[in-house]
């Protein structure tokens, strides 16, 4: 760590020993963090006083290529250049202002900014939250305030968040719900996972049994739907992109129901998939689009943006920190960086190159089944061979650790046996080169 910071942890914590030990600040941690999703067995513990753009430090001041983003949270990478000029033009700027109880110029303006930019032209309102999880929930929220309608549509695999209602939408893992009881009535579907589609079509000739299923349940248990909510790319679940044919097929059921969809862009929007949002590709309106992650720079922030009104009345739904005029800024900062920069463009064509480079090495080994998603949303996943294509999670294990161990990238899984790639929408072709070196040799020193 770098001598002042080391001083200052000094100064906050006098009592405490403050070392550069690897091992102890992970022992210490098992002791007084609770368990989340960590994996200590395989990534060392982050120098949090270093790092710019995609490259990150562990204690030893060991350099990785990071091609997670934070999980898609820091869109333009560690400590962005223009991000860091903006934050020192407003540090003396008011922070505390409530933005659910007093109106502030920087968050109308970002309210403004993000109705122009997601689509359609209706008359739209935003809400501010500090999370993923709660956008989605605001939304849901929306929907059962305006429709007086309480069901739901999910899919398997989803991830929409953690919180009251949006755990019952989720369905990625057992372990996010085992045992919470389920705050909505939910009728769910088999998400488009066409590798593995359960009906076994092909994506090319297929004639959308997944859509016909999903309609017959709702026939059967109940049409009083509220919204459908969805991914364009399932994230947590695979990063599994639907089909594009699929999108109009859902847009169409849910104006035979006469309810709204409810498009999580919480991974996929702002740029990632080389379209401001995910579910542009498939050239569908969506109703309502929940948004966070990339949108705070990097600062817990997250936004539900839906027709006019969003709720019926005061004091319906509400979040003391959902806009406080400093985070509003950022994220001004964050959208004004993306368009000037051509970063949407970018993620385009660093995707584009990243699959090719995957699809490659695919060729190469039997243990990629599939090479798959848009723009800077990518993924592989892990099979025991692609004659069978059954799920490897242990090998999937085994790469992983190699990737961050061995090759300096820093990775992350997705699903039961995917990996995924977000990396920054700034990457370069150069990175993006140094990845696939790496992840290549990680891939096939597994037996």
């Amino acid at each position: 760590m770098k001598r002042d910071a080391e001083e200052l942890l000094k100064e906050l914590c006098p009592e405490l020993p403050i070392t550069k030990n690897n091992k102890e600040w992970i022992e210490r941690s098992e002791k007084v963090l609770a368990k989340t999703t960590q994996a200590r067995d395989i990534y060392p513990v982050v120098d949090h006083t270093q790092g710019e753009g995609p490259w990150i430090y562990d204690l030893k001041g060991t350099q990785y290529l990071d091609m997670t983003a934070g999980v898609a949270v820091r869109a333009l990478g560690f400590r962005n250049p223009a991000i860091r000029d903006y934050e020192a033009r407003i540090q003396g700027y008011m922070r505390e202002v409530p933005g659910q109880d007093f109106d502030v110029i920087p968050q109308t303006l970002l309210a403004e900014r993000l109705t122009g930019i997601t689509p359609g032209d209706h008359e739209k309102e935003v809400f501010f939250t500090t999370s993923g999880g709660r956008a989605v929930e605001a939304c849901v929220k929306s929907l059962m305030d305006t429709t007086h309608r309480f069901r739901f549509v999910a899919f398997r695999p989803a991830f929409h968040g953690r919180t009251g209602y949006t755990l019952a939408l989720t369905a990625s893992k057992h372990q996010h719900k085992d045992f919470y009881p389920q705050g909505l009535d939910v009728i769910r579907g088999p998400y488009p996972y066409c590798f593995r589609c359960p009906f076994g079509q092909q994506e090319a000739t297929c004639s959308l049994e997944c859509l016909e299923f999903l309609r017959d349940s709702i026939q059967y248990e109940g049409t009083d739907i509220a919204g459908i909510v969805i991914e364009p790319i399932c994230g947590e679940g695979g990063i599994i992109p639907a089909p594009i044919k699929w999108f109009k097929g859902l847009r169409k059921l849910a104006d035979d129901l006469e309810t709204k969809i409810v498009s999580d862009e919480v991974q996929a929007g702002l740029g990632r998939t080389g379209r401001w949002w995910g579910i542009e590709h498939g050239d569908i309106l969506p109703d309502y689009i929940a948004t966070a992650k990339s949108l705070g720079g990097g600062f817990p922030f997250g936004a539900c943006i839906g027709p006019k009104p969003l709720f019926t009345d005061y004091s319906r739904h509400s979040e003391t920190f959902g806009a406080e005029p400093y985070i509003a800024l950022l994220s001004l900062a964050v959208i004004r960086t993306i368009e000037r920069d051509g970063l949407i463009e970018n993620a385009k064509n660093r995707g584009a190159q990243l699959i090719k480079g995957l699809r490659d090495l695919q060729e190469e080994t039997k243990y990629i089944g599939d090479v798959r998603g848009r723009g800077l949303m990518c993924a592989v996943e892990i099979v025991t061979d692609r004659d069978s294509n059954a799920y490897d999670p242990k090998r999937r294990v085994q790469i992983v650790k190699n990737c961050v161990n061995k090759e300096k990238l820093w990775i992350i899984g997705s699903g039961r046996s995917a990996i995924r790639f977000l990396a920054p929408l700034n990457i370069t072709t150069e990175q993006i080169d140094i990845c696939l070196e790496r992840f290549g040799k990680a891939v096939k020193a597994v037996k």
